[in-house]
């Protein structure tokens, strides 16, 4: 399986003045080259943050099933279970997940993480990191454990992160076969927030 040597999809510009690109994995000749990529940087560039957006969406007759996000400094890719991937974990997937280096940060990912064990998926993260948990114990503000990744970005960031608007919502019951420009701009915003959080209060 050859290399490749960036993420190819759309450019976002995030609240920050970030511009993040973002690659929706259709299939699994990008799935392995696109991770490895991700991984050369972050040990290039001794960032073992990843953020981790986790949506969950109907596919076709089955349960819900989710909608990865793993955000970094060079971009995000975008991973759905189901298609391509349904039953199983491809190794390489498998492999990022489980990596002891790398710190995935998000909104209640362990519950996601609890939520796919429950029902019969292969979801398995060994470093999941809630990053309300982690601002709570950190700047030692309790109440934070119960904040969303929006207010949480605001509070600890000054980055003005807007919810996903209820068309957003319902977009994910409906088992798509693609997303749209929109969608995939608002999966990276939230996925880099979560990123800038964690990067922040685990001190890299």
């Amino acid at each position: 399986m050859g290399s490749v040597t960036q993420l190819v999809g759309a450019e976002f510009v995030m609240p920050d003045g970030t511009v993040l690109v973002s690659e929706e994995i259709l299939d699994t000749t990008r799935l392995a080259p696109c991770l490895d990529l991700i991984w050369e940087d972050m040990i290039e560039h001794e960032d073992m943050v990843a953020g981790l957006d986790v949506t969950w969406y109907q596919y076709y007759s089955s349960d819900y099933i989710p909608l990865l996000v793993i955000c970094t400094r060079i971009g995000c890719v975008l991973i759905r279970f189901g298609g391509f991937i349904f039953g199983h974990l491809p190794q390489s997937l498998q492999r990022f997940l489980n990596n002891k280096n790398i710190s995935f940060v998000g909104v209640h990912i362990k519950e996601d993480v609890n939520r796919s064990i429950r029902n019969n998926l292969p979801l398995e993260i060994r470093n999941a990191v809630d990053v309300g948990e982690l601002a709570a114990d950190v700047l030692h503000q309790p109440h934070f454990r119960g904040l969303g990744l929006g207010r949480l970005a605001t509070v600890v960031l000054e980055f003005p992160l807007r919810s996903r608007s209820s068309r957003m919502a319902q977009f994910y019951y409906t088992g798509f076969p693609w997303l749209e420009m929109n969608e995939i701009e608002s999966l990276t915003t939230d996925a880099y927030a979560a990123y800038k959080l964690g990067k922040k209060l685990l001190g890299f």
